[in-house]
């Protein structure tokens, strides 16, 4: 992996900073802030890979990249979901290939499960399911309306058909919203409502896009998309209004060999968080390689 960042460094002559993480987490805020601490670029490329994670340590990271560099570019070599979207938001630039994506923008509420081990659950499936159970509740209504006027014509009034099929709907729909519970669709909006303001400050703040437009990208980014897994790809990105390279050439080759070397870290929950910069040229080394390649050159005179 270091092998071919290093790569990536000699082709496009700027300094990258690797985010890979199972999670994102707050332990990886530190480390980046770590290995920013004291950095100033004119411009840096991020290669990101993540599920996803926490959203707070997603913006705080956006923060600290930020702060280090006038320009960023974020290169997604295979996937970056959740909070890894968010982070994206952050480049004046998203460098992709054909088979890389993002993700909606549904917050990862955390869980605990067995050996209180921290697992994360999108609050787009949570916010999906309410929003299909609703979309039933109503068709099941014009069906149950449709079937009574046809079987009964003129002898019963439209009112009283209306409130059969009201009941017909609610007996039918009633079991499935019993397996929601309140508090959970509350968190699930609050969650969605959070990041969807993050993602407005980041837009508005460091991409000085209006908050009109900000808005209504982000809503879209939050909303629009049926579940976490769904694919956000160039063409995407490129509608929604940003600003999408399509890797060519010898940088594509090298971003796939990334891509293949992170996706085999995918069973990894460990970050793997780290600044490559281009190695300085020591002036007289340079001084000496340039005399003994002058030598070689040279021909010699009897």
């Amino acid at each position: 992996l270091y092998t071919d960042m290093e790569k990536l460094i000699e082709i496009r002559k700027l300094p990258v900073l690797l985010l890979r993480m199972g999670n994102v987490m707050p332990d990886a805020v530190k480390t980046v802030a770590k290995e920013l601490k004291g950095k100033t670029f004119d411009e840096v490329d991020v290669v990101l890979h993540t599920p996803g994670g926490h959203i707070e340590s997603a913006y705080k990271i956006v923060k600290l990249i930020r702060k280090c560099s006038k320009k960023v570019n974020v290169i997604v070599p295979s996937f970056a979901k959740s909070a890894g979207t968010l982070i994206c938001l952050a480049g004046e630039n998203i460098i992709l290939t054909t088979t890389s994506e993002l993700g909606p923008l549904d917050v990862q509420i955390p869980e605990q499960q067995e050996g209180d081990i921290e697992t994360f659950k999108s609050a787009l499936n949570g916010y999906k399911s309410l929003e299909q159970i609703q979309s039933h509740a109503v068709e099941n209504l014009d069906v149950a309306t449709q079937l009574l006027i046809r079987r009964t014509g003129s002898r019963m009034r439209l009112q009283d058909i209306i409130k059969l099929a009201i009941q017909f709907s609610g007996n039918t729909s009633g079991c499935l919203y019993s397996q929601i519970h309140p508090k959970s669709i509350a968190e699930y909006a609050r969650a969605l409502d959070i990041g969807e303001q993050y993602g407005v400050k980041i837009l508005t703040r460091f991409m000085k896009w209006s908050e009109e437009k900000a808005q209504i990208v982000i809503h879209r980014i939050v909303y629009d998309y049926p579940s976490h897994s769904f694919i956000i790809d160039s063409e995407e990105l490129t509608e929604l209004g940003f600003s999408v390279i399509d890797a060519e050439g010898e940088v594509e080759v090298a971003i796939d060999e990334l891509a293949s070397e992170l996706d085999m870290r995918n069973h990894s929950d460990e970050n793997e968080i780290k600044l490559f910069e281009a190695k300085k040229t020591n002036p007289e080394e340079s001084s000496q390689t340039t005399n003994e390649k002058n030598e070689t050159t040279t021909p010699k005179t009897k």
